[in-house]
């Protein structure tokens, strides 16, 4: 069994695998009940990530030409699958009297717009039923424990808000949100060294909206985006939307090589950088100024938009950054328009409280709210003013308070779980906040194959490859430890440093 994959092609590997396959099946080089490679198998011989060999399956099995059988392996299907997928085959065979009915399946495959073809589809819905149940120690998830939510300042809140007159008049958000909400998140961004006003916000349905948007406000298929080499995986969904050339730049453990930025630069000309500069996920590691500053200079030089995704800077530990202060901000460095920041209540307050902002020039966020009216119209009125509530009289201020008290402990408890578990060749970073440790792997342990064994034993964690831009890092694993209880963080990480001792 041969194939022909052009590394050059813009036609992604997945579907050139799943077009060579096809005209095997098709022709008959490959007969009825031919059993297929296995996925890692096959991914070893062509050298590509076992996600190309996962999807170009999954869209023959979705034409009818292929099925997979638990514990058996993935087989080609009688020739009337085949036929049901109208695909034409020569048959000269005589016709039953009385043929069966048979459903004809609508090839998802080719009526998918190239638009949602060009997601990479990890497999997290499956990773999300595994994370399920009162068993599983999850570190995976990239929510806060629901044990967490407050529960007590939400239900006051909301019904201050709701018994307030102030909206008596305006029943629907402007666009933009409303104004007095605007004015206090330009408020509260002045506590983080941010010169803002009314004009330069506008209030989102979760920052990752603010991402969708932002591209379609810059991003022409082919454009140059920059991030970090490992990134939120949601954002590259996006780009890859967009058709945009993603290139990723190298990280340590302080963050992006800003020192290798000019020459990123100068060769692919970027028309974005999108950056999680302060905790980052997924790696948990925090830009210290010196590379902020220089970050922003070569942005500067080669007239590029940098996106400064902040969902977890509320959440400082304190004392571990490099400079012993809080992160400054890159928006609060620069004020000429370069820097558009993202910001969202899903990570300090709750999940379900679907609300963020944008802070960025007036140009860019009327150029956003006129892109908006095709999607949404405006931020949802309820959360809008829970969100109010939360901001006046410094009730979102004293609840991050008791929030990173506690997180400050279970990062704690998890790096001295790993210092007790992990084999020697086990590295980890420390964050000085947010929610994520970034493990790197001995040689030779693969992140998928720790996650299988540590799933049938009741914990979960993220594993690299879904955060790289190549989707071929399988070196890492992200773990969040304000996910799980703080009882089983310990527990959990045992479980972990013991499957990687094994293999």
């Amino acid at each position: 069994m041969q194939f022909t994959l052009n590394r050059r092609s813009t036609v992604p590997m997945y579907r050139q695998l799943a077009a060579e396959l096809r005209e095997q099946i098709v022709s008959g080089a490959m007969a009825e009940g031919y059993r297929l490679p296995p996925e890692r198998e096959l991914a070893s011989r062509l050298e590509v990530n076992r996600t190309t060999v996962l999807q170009a399956y999954q869209q023959l099995k979705d034409e009818g030409l292929i099925a997979s059988k638990v514990g058996k392996g993935t087989f080609v299907l009688p020739l009337q699958h085949i036929e049901t997928a109208r695909i034409p085959v020569v048959r000269h065979e005589p016709i039953d009297e009385e043929p069966k009915p048979s459903v004809v399946r609508p090839p998802w495959s080719v009526l998918f717009s190239d638009y949602s073809n060009r997601f990479t589809y990890h497999d997290i819905a499956s990773a999300e039923r595994a994370q399920r149940g009162d068993t599983i120690i999850d570190f995976a998830t990239g929510s806060p424990n629901p044990a967490d939510i407050p529960d007590d300042l939400l239900r006051s809140v909301s019904i201050e808000a709701f018994e307030s007159r102030e909206f008596d008049g305006q029943p629907e958000s402007p666009i933009e949100g409303f104004d007095e909400l605007r004015a206090l998140l330009a408020e509260h961004m002045s506590t983080r060294g941010v010169q803002c006003d009314v004009r330069n916000v506008m209030v989102l349905s979760g920052s990752e909206q603010g991402i969708d948007l932002i591209v379609r406000a810059f991003v022409n298929p082919g454009d140059c985006v920059l991030v970090e080499q490992s990134t939120f995986f949601p954002a590259l969904q996006t780009f890859r939307s967009a058709d945009a050339r993603i290139i990723g730049v190298p990280v340590d453990e302080r963050g992006m090589r800003t020192d290798l930025l000019e020459g990123y630069c100068a060769r692919f000309r970027p028309k974005l950088i999108y950056t999680v500069p302060t905790f980052q996920n997924p790696t948990g590691t925090t830009l210290p100024p010196e590379r902020r500053s220089e970050l922003i200079d070569v942005a500067r030089r080669y007239q590029c938009l940098i996106v400064e995704d902040d969902a977890y800077g509320d959440l400082w530990y304190g004392g571990e950054s490099s400079d012993a202060h809080r992160p400054i901000l890159l928006k609060g460095m620069e004020n000429a328009g370069y820097v558009m920041y993202l910001s969202t209540f899903s990570k300090t307050v709750t999940s379900g409280l679907r609300t963020g902002w944008v802070v960025a020039d007036p140009h860019v966020i009327n150029r956003l709210a006129a892109l908006r009216r095709m999607v949404d119209q405006h931020t949802s009125t309820s959360s809008q003013r829970i969100c109010l509530e939360l901001l006046k009289e410094g009730r979102i201020a004293e609840h991050l308070r008791g929030l990173i008290k506690a997180y400050r402990i279970r990062r704690d408890a998890a790096i001295a779980a790993l210092e007790r578990y992990a084999p020697d060749e086990v590295y980890w970073t420390v964050p000085a906040g947010g929610y994520y440790i970034w493990v790197s792997l001995p040689d030779g342990v693969r992140s998928l194959d720790v996650l299988e064994s540590c799933r049938s034993q009741g914990v979960t964690f993220m594993p690299g490859s879904v955060f790289d831009v190549d989707e071929m890092d399988d070196s890492h694993i992200r773990l969040n430890f304000v996910r799980p209880d703080a009882a089983d963080i310990d527990t959990g990480i045992r479980i972990i440093g013991e499957t990687i001792a094994q293999m």
